[in-house]
């Protein structure tokens, strides 16, 4: 069954990935309490070439992002970061590997980059919210006219 939509995609991809615990995923949300997962949509320009014949190379731009337990703990806020560190090992390795989010019909994935490494974004003494800045490249085919 193909997906509706490409965050529906982005976000079954991130679904599979072993390092998550068992925490809420979220899409474009995400609560106070540790540990909690969210994919959130990015602004940019979507279309980065067009083709003669209609077709585009497109970008979805956004940020995984997680919600941890956050303290003055230095082996616990090295924990936060190694994850970060691992996920966009996985997200690379699963790239290369042709391992990419399911697309809605017309449009096919060609690449996921990281574009910044995992940082904190948001810090209090209980939990941290750190987050990773990611884009998917993929292909949409023209639109036909009948």
């Amino acid at each position: 069954m193909a997906v509706k939509s490409i965050i529906e995609g982005i976000t079954e991809f991130f679904l599979q990935c072993p390092l998550l615990q068992d925490g809420i995923f979220r899409v474009d949300a995400l609560g106070q309490d540790a540990v909690e997962y969210v994919i959130e949509t990015g602004i940019c320009d979507p279309i980065i070439q067009r083709y003669v014949d209609g077709s585009t190379e497109r970008q979805y731009q956004f940020q995984f992002g997680s919600r941890e337990y956050y303290s003055m703990d230095r082996l616990q806020n090295i924990e936060n970061s190694q994850f970060y560190e691992r996920l966009a090992d996985w997200i690379e390795e699963n790239s290369l590997s042709g391992n990419l989010p399911e697309m809605p019909e017309g449009m096919s994935a060609e690449e996921i980059e990281v574009l910044s490494p995992g940082y904190i974004y948001d810090g209090a003494m209980e939990n941290a919210r750190y987050q990773i800045a990611l884009r998917l490249l993929y292909y949409k085919e023209a639109t036909k006219n009948e």
